[in-house]
């Protein structure tokens, strides 16, 4: 019996299919595979840069909450003892504030720049003015009050001692805390908890 010529187109184009299906549905399963693995790497890039990203403002608020509760405790120190009537901690507090707000104070601005890059331009314009519009007017108050001691001048200028000292334990504080939730809240590095009121 010979086949017929139908049966050896069928049975040609039953063997081109199987071996076309045999090369393409692998080509193909291995072109998903390689695009799968591809997004997932990316995918993986880009969390690893989140995570990096995200430890980089834990530090950042971490950091810039220790510089600034210790430049303003090294603050509060000056006009705090200079009301003493003896002032025998006065010139340690004044001197230890002269020897170390500088340095303080550029460490608070260097990681104010870092928050150009971690925060929204809101967030680091908000740490500018505590920068700008609160520490460094109240170095110089200080700074001018101190002055005015040395030279034994009673010239009012600025804030007194008493004025700076109740300024900066408050107020600066007020202030300090305010700011640094802000910047918390706003990275969402704040915690959801809440106390229950008895």
């Amino acid at each position: 019996m010979i086949p017929s010529q139908g049966f050896i187109e069928n049975l040609m184009l039953l063997l081109m299919t199987a071996s076309l299906t045999g090369i393409l549905v692998p080509l193909l399963f291995r072109r998903i595979d390689e695009r799968r693995n591809r997004e997932q790497k990316i995918f993986e890039a880009d969390l690893a840069r989140q995570s990096k990203i995200i430890d980089a403002q834990v530090k950042l608020v971490e950091d810039l909450s220790s510089l600034l509760w210790e430049y303003q405790l090294l603050l509060i120190d000056v006009p705090y003892y200079h009301q003493f009537p003896k002032r025998n901690l006065y010139p340690a507090a004044l001197k230890a504030y002269e020897e170390n707000a500088g340095k303080l104070l550029s460490k608070i601005r260097a990681e104010i720049s870092k928050a150009l890059r971690l925060t929204p331009h809101h967030i680091y314009k908000k740490l500018k003015d505590l920068y700008y519009n609160q520490l460094l007017p109240l170095d110089l108050d200080l700074m001018q009050l101190a002055s005015q001691d040395k030279k034994q001048q009673n010239v009012k200028t600025g804030r007194s001692w008493s004025e700076l000292n109740r300024y900066a334990v408050y107020d600066l504080a007020e202030i300090v805390d305010t700011t640094i939730d802000s910047l918390a809240s706003e990275l969402k590095l704040k915690s959801d908890i809440k106390t229950a009121r008895g």
